[in-house]
């Protein structure tokens, strides 16, 4: 609606949106940071599944402990009667 009492001329006015966002310029860095996440969670995969993946494991592992025989002389242990220790 227009004032009957506004005497301003009426102008023409022109509105300009721009949505140009570069086309390509910045961005890189979040790229890089996927891709460094992408070959961290490889590399801990690995360590973590590596032997299912690459088809390791399920081999026979024979643990084999000899110990040297240690001959030690029978102790008598036998308490002398003044040294005995009183009875409860």
């Amino acid at each position: 609606m227009t004032d009957p009492h506004d005497t301003r001329p009426e102008r023409d006015r022109t509105v300009i949106v721009n949505n140009d966002r570069g086309g390509g310029g910045g961005g890189g860095s979040g790229w890089l940071i996927a891709g460094l996440l992408i070959v961290v969670i490889l590399i801990g995969g690995y360590f973590l599944f590596g032997d299912r993946l690459v088809g390791g494991g399920g081999g026979d592992t024979n643990v084999t402990i000899d110990a040297p025989d240690i001959n030690v002389p029978d102790v008598d242990v036998v308490p002398d009667a003044g040294n005995a220790a009183p009875a409860n």
